[in-house]
């Protein structure tokens, strides 16, 4: 199955690429609690997830 995943995160940063990078630092950092996602299938249907 093909699904849209969704990250959302508000940042404070310099510019877009700064942004960017932040938010894949963030990613990136095991003990991130940034765990929360939009899921969607091809049908638009959807949900939020959380994932360890």
């Amino acid at each position: 199955m093909e699904f849209r995943v969704t990250w959302i995160i508000d940042l404070d940063a310099e510019s877009f690429e700064d942004a960017a990078r932040l938010a894949r630092e963030i990613q990136l950092d095991p003990e991130s609690l940034a765990t929360h996602f939009i899921i969607q299938d091809r049908h638009g249907d959807g949900r939020e997830v959380w994932a360890d």
